[in-house]
């Protein structure tokens, strides 16, 4: 009975956290949603220039708050003596929707144009290499454990995000070549921008600043969780940017 409503909390959790995170696709991309990163929600404040950049910069900032603490080994050790383990991760993804849907509720948006090409071969191109970072953040997913990352395989198998983790860790495609390949896809998303916004632009150097310090709190946890073996890797793979020395991301 525990596993059945295990499972079926965890499905729900994972409907909520695929709905939020195609909807923040499309937010940023500006396309089809009501609410989008240059248009507004009605609970989005009225502000100057100046104070909209401070005011964006802060909601991405607990956004990424939310995401990072969470996931970390000493937050899980305090919140799994009051969420069952099996669990955890799929309430997770609970917040983590309910975080981006703050995000975009409260968004200010600042829609000066530095540039647009939308319209254009070159706007088509650069949406169509948008989509093509998240594809490669959704290959990258299911590379490693798509189910675990989602929570889904927790729930199965009434077993902790830990002793999954250990029981899959593996460096297949993309993981051979950068040791955060979902990093890397949202990465190229950002910066593939048909009309760059200010808005946009505070966007992506605030994600862009997220994603470098996420990831280092990340590896942290990868160390403590695998170890040696993950030490080893971090030592042959990149980090970020395939090849390049200055794509090490090394966790202190």
């Amino acid at each position: 009975m525990k596993r059945a409503l295990a499972i079926a909390y965890s499905l729900v959790c994972y409907a909520i956290g695929v709905a939020a995170l195609v909807y923040l696709i499309l937010f940023v991309a500006d396309l089809l949603v009501p609410v989008r990163i240059n248009t507004a929600s009605s609970l989005a404040p009225k502000l100057g220039a100046a104070a909209a950049v401070l005011w964006d910069v802060a909601l991405v900032a607990i956004w990424g708050f939310q995401h990072t603490a969470m996931a970390s080994s000493e937050f899980k050790a305090w919140w799994t003596r009051y969420v069952p383990a099996p669990i955890e991760r799929s309430t997770y993804l609970v917040f983590v929707a309910i975080m981006t849907a703050l995000l975009a509720a409260f968004w200010a948006p600042l829609p000066g144009v530095i540039y647009d090409v939308s319209g254009t071969g070159l706007g088509l191109a650069l949406l169509g290499v948008y989509f093509f970072g998240w594809v490669i953040t959704l290959i990258s997913t299911f590379l490693i454990n798509h189910f675990h990352l989602f929570g889904l395989q927790q729930a199965v198998r009434m077993t902790s995000a830990t002793e999954s983790k250990k029981a899959t860790f593996r460096t297949p495609l993309f993981y051979k070549v950068v040791r955060h390949p979902m990093m890397t896809g949202i990465l190229i998303s950002l910066w593939a921008a048909p009309e760059l916004t200010v808005g946009r632009l505070v966007f992506n150097l605030a994600m862009t600043a997220y994603i470098i310090i996420a990831v280092r709190f990340e590896e942290r946890t990868l160390v403590q969780d695998l170890g040696d073996e993950y030490k080893t890797y971090r030592r042959t793979t990149p980090g970020l940017i395939p090849a390049l020395p200055v794509g090490r991301v090394s966790a202190t």
